[in-house]
């Protein structure tokens, strides 16, 4: 697909979020333009048209924003790492985290749950009047799950408990005066239907809260192909920026997990990834009682693939990592056959 032809470079990152419930075409964020094009992935339509300027200025204005998510009830929620908006009669909504859930202690409260180096974030159900999110309390490092009504304009707390000594071992920081620096351990969110799922890239746990009842299930699965999680990192203090460096190189290079996404209405799946440097892809397959019914070497099959990929209409799209040139986003349809 030529990207050239609206401006943009196949290179991400690029948010990217689905504009249909079948995956058909996505709203892509042309950072050149600040612009929503429309993207078609799949082998009958395959092109990328240009969209409409997000505008700055204005009583619908967006301000700054690094990911997106399309809800077919509301519109395009934009978000960046403390703040939400999203357009409503014509006017901007900003819900600044800090300000919203503020105790009182005007500690930074932070957003996660995007897969930001995919540009992906499945928040809400595709007709769905709310959206779910992870707060992060930068002062306490607690976090908390949440659910937002865009009806009422509320925040909710959701009961579920994250794996904090786990991200607590696997937390690396170096801080000075004026900047902190941190590795990216901050869990994932994905919402299908009445279920919330919760996971990690940097070990095997998938953790689900089912909205009917609020019970919380944890499983942790094995691989044949690859580690179940990232080494844990040696603790540096403030005063040895370059070893600390070096340990944010090894953390960042070794066994990556991507967040959890729909296939079709039978199976979901996560992409593995063994470290930056070999680019070795693994595939898990999930069934809806979360059952690992399969995983899969995709470089065995395909040696060249990149990490960035998506559900289009019932296939898993994964990029090429041997673009011809930047304009240029080459890919992959890979097809799964029921089991």
């Amino acid at each position: 697909m030529d990207f050239g032809e609206v401006g943009m470079s196949s290179e991400m990152p690029f948010s990217i979020s689905p504009l249909d419930k079948n995956n058909e075409s996505f709203l892509v964020f042309n950072t050149f333009y600040r612009r929503l094009d429309t993207a078609f992935f799949s082998l009958e339509n395959n092109r990328i048209v240009s969209g409409l300027e997000v505008s700055k200025e204005g009583p619908g204005g967006i301000p700054s924003f690094d990911i997106f998510s399309y809800n077919k009830y509301i519109g395009v929620i934009y978000m960046n790492g403390n703040s939400f908006f999203y357009n409503k009669d014509d006017y901007t909504v900003k819900l600044n985290m800090t300000n919203e859930l503020d105790n009182g202690s005007s500690s930074i409260k932070s957003i996660y749950g995007a897969d930001r180096r995919n540009g992906t974030f499945q928040m809400s159900t595709f007709m769905g009047d709310n959206f779910s999110i992870i707060i992060h309390d930068n002062d306490t490092n607690a976090h908390l799950l949440m659910s937002y009504d865009f009806d009422s304009n509320n925040f909710h707390d959701l009961p579920f408990s994250f794996d904090d000594d786990q991200m607590m071992k696997q937390d690396m920081q170096f801080k000075n005066e004026s900047v902190t620096i941190r590795n990216t351990y901050a869990p994932y969110l994905t919402v299908f239907d009445s279920l919330l799922i919760i996971s990690y890239p940097f070990f095997n746990k998938i953790s689900v809260l089912s909205l009917e009842d609020y019970k919380q299930s944890d499983y942790l699965f094995e691989s044949e192909f690859f580690k179940t999680q990232k080494d844990l990192p040696v603790k540096t203090d403030n005063s040895d920026y370059e070893k600390f460096g070096e340990e944010f190189t090894k953390w960042n290079n070794d066994v990556h997990y991507a967040s959890i996404t729909r296939l079709n209405n039978k199976l979901m799946y996560r992409m593995v990834f063994e470290n930056i440097s070999s680019w070795k892809v693994y595939l898990e397959l999930f069934n809806n009682s979360f059952e690992k019914v399969g995983e899969f070497d995709l470089t065995a099959l395909q040696p060249d693939l990149k990490w960035f990929h998506i559900t289009v209409e019932g296939k898993i799209l994964i990029q090429s990592s041997k673009d011809p040139d930047e304009d240029i986003f080459k890919y992959y349809l890979i097809s799964v056959e029921e089991i």
